[in-house]
């Protein structure tokens, strides 16, 4: 698999397909990995690109602290290094922070984006909000990236059905360091765009699940205040949902990104 060089570190990604380029960008703890059902499917139709971010995945965490701030500047790096000069835009999670934010500093550059199992700020305002940041931030920080990967899989795929998945969010999640993991975090939970939303002209579609971590009001807000929002819900959805649901979820994305919207 092919990695490139932007600065301080060698961005490890992968690539599939010809066509408009689409990029597809994962989330806290994550890596390229977490998009499998959608680079093979996707990749048929545009040209797929999946970056580990920096301090995931086979990316090396280099010199500068991750976080939103840096990510949206190491996506800018990618993409020039790529030859991307605009391209179709999908995050998930905490990927979605960073998509949204990349969105805001250089609009020419989205043409359509995704957003999935996320919302435009991650501070932190009710009590369940506050038990999702601490019990990340105390299982990462004492029991480690390996105990944290088990208890996230199986909220994220609970059931017999989902064995294979958290096996495979198991081993990815075990091979985070808590500097790459908990640094993302601290900085995440610091970070919103909410009051910026209606800066996004590009056509946006919003993904979100009923048994996510989100409230359905506040991913409901989120579409509304969107100019040229969009919002899909799935009922029964948890919040891996590329991974949990992709023969539902993926048709969703397709439509949006062949649909004729209004200039």
């Amino acid at each position: 698999m092919p990695r490139i060089g932007i600065g301080d570190i060698d961005v490890h990604y992968v690539e599939a397909g010809a066509g408009d380029p689409l990029v597809l960008v994962h989330g806290l703890g994550g890596s390229w990995a977490d998009w499998d059902y959608q680079i093979r499917a996707f990749g048929e139709h545009y040209r797929v690109l999946a970056p580990d971010l920096r301090g995931f995945g086979d990316t090396p965490i280099g010199e500068r602290g991750p976080g939103v701030a840096q990510f949206v500047d190491d996506l800018r790096r990618f993409l020039d290094a790529v030859g991307v000069e605009s391209c179709l835009l999908v995050g998930h999670s905490m990927g979605g922070a960073v998509c949204l934010q990349f969105a805001l500093q250089h609009p020419q550059r989205v043409r359509r984006l995704v957003i999935a199992n996320s919302v435009p700020g991650f501070r932190p305002r009710t009590s369940r909000q506050y038990f999702e940041i601490g019990y990340r931030l105390l299982v990462m920080g004492l029991l480690g990236p390996a105990r944290l990967s088990r208890i996230s899989a199986r909220r994220m795929f609970p059931g017999p059905e989902n064995e294979g998945l958290r096996a495979k969010v198991i081993a990815r999640g075990a091979r985070n360091t808590r500097r790459a993991y908990l640094g993302s975090l601290c900085r995440l939970v610091q970070w919103s765009v909410i009051d910026r939303l209606p800066e996004l002209k590009m056509p946006t579609l919003v993904v979100g699940a009923g048994q996510d971590y989100f409230d359905h009001d506040d991913v409901v807000k989120f579409a509304h205040a969107l100019p040229r929002g969009y919002l899909h819900w799935f009922a029964e959805g948890r919040h891996g949902l590329p991974s949990e649901a992709p023969e539902a979820f993926n048709p969703v994305l397709l439509k949006f990104f062949r649909r004729k919207v209004a200039p």
